[in-house]
């Protein structure tokens, strides 16, 4: 039986590690499949307090970790499929086939990339399309790397590219986007509704969705996917939420990371409310 799992391995998660395993709770933080989440890929963070205006993601993800690490937190490196949260105690499913159980749950898992559903882009992904500029970027210099997105990130998404030394022939619009094509074996075109435009690669810059779709039927949420919460508190007690997830506006890594601590504590205070009842408890048991 756990006292805590965290469930996310990004700003929110490490911190709630932290914060919980200070507190004596022996966290237990599922990863995922890529740890780290969405801060990670950012190549160029200047806002979080302490790394200075020229931080890598990554590098304020593996302070993070290594600080959780330290500090007690164990790690493992799964998913959480699904969940059951209608009995006293909270149950987790994960990938590899683990029935977790455990009195406090933090979700962390944040938000990722928005992909397009066209079609194509499943054959695809991974082997030619990405949503990770800082992953694969290097991989284009000298080749063409198209970027599918709107706005502002998806033109900033071009610039870095450009320094990478890639070729960016197009800027697509997700409403023009047709279909992803290909050899059978690796992307060769972006199809529009006016041109093919021939790539030896693409990357998608779109919108973020929580991803709590594990969580569907478990917890209020709205009509985003974000998690619904007072705070952290969840509207299943002893289920906490931090970070994008739960966030539909303000997505920062160092808000994500208030939300990790605020969670920890909350849960500490709840396992202390319940070890105190079962004391009294126990205590008028004797009196009898």
């Amino acid at each position: 039986m756990e006292q805590v799992v965290v469930i996310g391995s990004g700003p929110a998660g490490l911190t709630a590690a932290i914060y919980a395993a200070r507190a004596g709770m022996d966290p237990l933080v599922i990863e995922g499949m890529e740890s780290g989440g969405q801060l990670v890929q950012t190549s160029h963070v200047a806002n979080f307090p302490g790394f200075g205006l020229e931080a890598k993601g990554a590098d304020i993800i593996a302070a993070m970790r290594d600080h959780a690490e330290k500090a007690g937190a164990r790690f493992k490196m799964d998913v959480v499929e699904r969940v059951d949260f209608s009995g006293g105690e909270k149950k987790l499913f994960t990938m590899m086939g683990d029935e977790i159980e455990t009195k406090t749950v933090i979700v962390a898992t944040g938000a990722g990339v928005a992909k397009t559903g066209k079609p194509g882009e499943a054959q695809y992904w991974g082997r030619g399309i990405s949503a990770c500029l800082t992953c694969d970027g290097a991989f284009y210099a000298g080749k063409r790397a198209g970027v599918v997105g709107d706005g502002p990130a998806a033109q900033g998404a071009k610039k870095y590219l450009e320094r990478l030394g890639a070729e960016v022939p197009a800027v697509i619009p997700v409403a023009n986007l047709k279909a992803f094509a290909g050899d059978g074996k690796r992307l060769t075109a972006i199809e529009t509704d006016v041109a093919t435009v021939p790539v030896d690669g693409a990357f998608l810059v779109t919108a973020r969705v929580p991803q709590t779709k594990f969580l569907e039927g478990a917890l209020a949420m709205d009509a985003g996917g974000h998690v619904i919460a007072d705070g952290t508190k969840t509207s299943v007690a002893g289920v906490f939420a931090a970070g994008d997830c739960a966030r539909p506006s303000h997505k920062q890594a160092v808000i994500a990371a208030g939300d990790g601590a605020i969670a920890a504590l909350e849960a500490r205070a709840h396992v202390a409310l319940q070890m105190a009842c079962q004391n009294m408890l126990l205590t008028a048991q004797g009196s009898i």
